[in-house]
């Protein structure tokens, strides 16, 4: 076998080959060793660090942090934790309630909930605890202005006394809750103040002025009902007064008290003429088959059976409208014609009396009931531990919102930079 061998220059030669090839390895290794830094820089180095002023946008967020975050929710905690009051709450409940137990209306009936006229009434109720009118009531009677700008409160919590009654309403709206429960109609009232006591005596005070207004509003609607009803009797009366007037003012003019029993009078008599006359006559008739009628007798009967009958023609001149009767003369016919109508117009009016009268009767014994009145179900009692201000919780929540608000503003600022970029 036969080796070939080189000669020691072509040895030489190759080891540099090689040297020079792991040299250049290494260059190209090194090489994109370091471009791959530079490109880790520049990315690591975009966005607002690598723009003009991006050490003063870090520092405005981070100052803007601190004011609008930071301070402010640390003033917040210090004043609910360590300066802000206490406040104690009363709580009351009624329902308004009327006398008589209504029917159900179709409402009612499927839903449970009261008459609307008893959620009107308590609707007035509520609202006027939240008016102007209650809370001068309430001034007038506990000095509500008094209770709420004690000195013992702290100065942002209480009210001011120099302030005027409009600020004073508004004042009440943030101490009192009023709302009313359905389906039952109960009405809540929750009242604070800084006292315990102080909560107690304005809840009582709430109540006693809500019975107040049912009290006033009962005697209103009973005064007005007793007044329409002596309206209506007067009225009444005085119509009947003149029915009454007119018919014995007829009664004078016409010489007549009752037209009915005077007319069955005239029938009666006129009945029993005809039946004399009658009787004369068949005396007459009978006789002159024997006497004549010449004789004294039978002319003395042939007046009379003639006076008879004039009689008869009188009187029924007197009581309807006959050949004889006189133009000037009102017969009985005419007479009754006017006295049924004079008669009629009284019995209306005496009907009207005494239907005004009942009402009357019936507005003043309902009048003494109460037609509307309050039936509490809890009284108001003495609170024994504060139930405001929730500390913690509002001074997360003003941490929250705080913060909230600075995101939004961090947000907007830097939506503004990138479009102005």
């Amino acid at each position: 076998m036969e080796i070939e061998e080189g000669s020691p220059g072509e040895q030489r030669s190759s080891a540099l080959e090689r040297a020079r090839v792991v040299s250049q390895a290494l260059s190209d290794a090194a090489r994109r060793a370091r471009f791959s830094t530079r490109s880790r820089r520049a990315y690591a180095g975009g966005g607002f660090q690598a723009r003009r002023g991006a050490a003063a946008v870090r520092w405005a967020i981070f100052i803007s942090f601190q004011l609008i975050v930071v301070i402010p929710s640390v003033i917040g905690a210090i004043y609910y934790i360590f300066i802000a009051s206490d406040q104690y709450v009363a709580e009351a409940q009624f329902t308004v309630f009327g006398s008589e137990m209504p029917a159900v209306d179709g409402l009612g009936s499927f839903t449970g909930i009261p008459l609307m006229a008893i959620i009107q009434d308590t609707q007035i109720v509520t609202n006027y605890i939240e008016s102007r009118a209650a809370v001068e009531q309430l001034e007038k009677t506990i000095g509500l202005r008094e209770l709420y700008s004690t000195p013992d409160a702290d100065w942002f919590s209480r009210f001011n006394a120099q302030k005027p009654i409009e600020k004073l309403v508004k004042y009440w709206h943030n101490k009192i809750d009023v709302s009313i429960k359905m389906p039952a109609g109960i009405v809540e009232i929750k009242v604070r103040a800084f006292k315990p006591e102080d909560a107690a005596r304005i809840a009582q005070a709430v109540l006693s002025m809500s019975e107040t207004l049912i009290n006033v509003m009962n005697d209103r609607m009973n005064k007005d009902a007793v007044s329409n009803a002596e309206e209506e009797l007067n009225r009444t009366t005085a119509r009947l007064t003149l029915a009454r007037i007119a018919l014995e003012r007829a009664r004078n003019d016409e010489g007549l008290l009752d037209t009915q029993k005077t007319a069955e009078s005239l029938n009666k008599l006129i009945t029993d003429s005809r039946s004399a006359y009658l009787a004369l006559q068949q005396d007459y008739t009978s006789q002159l088959k024997w006497v004549s009628d010449s004789a004294p007798q039978m002319r003395a009967l042939k007046s009379r059976i003639n006076a008879m009958a004039d009689q008869i023609a009188e009187l029924e001149s007197k009581l309807t409208n006959t050949r004889l009767s006189s133009a000037t003369q009102p017969t009985l016919a005419t007479s009754m014609t006017k006295f049924a109508g004079l008669d009629l117009e009284r019995q209306i009016a005496e009907r009207l009396y005494a239907g005004a009268a009942t009402s009357l009767e019936l507005a003043r014994l309902a009048a003494e009931n109460k037609m509307m009145y309050i039936r509490i179900s809890v009284n108001p009692a003495v609170p024994q531990a504060p139930q405001y201000p929730r500390r913690l919780l509002y001074s997360f929540l003003i941490f929250a919102g705080l913060l909230a608000i600075w995101g939004l503003c961090c947000g907007l600022a830097i939506t503004v930079r990138n479009h102005m970029a």
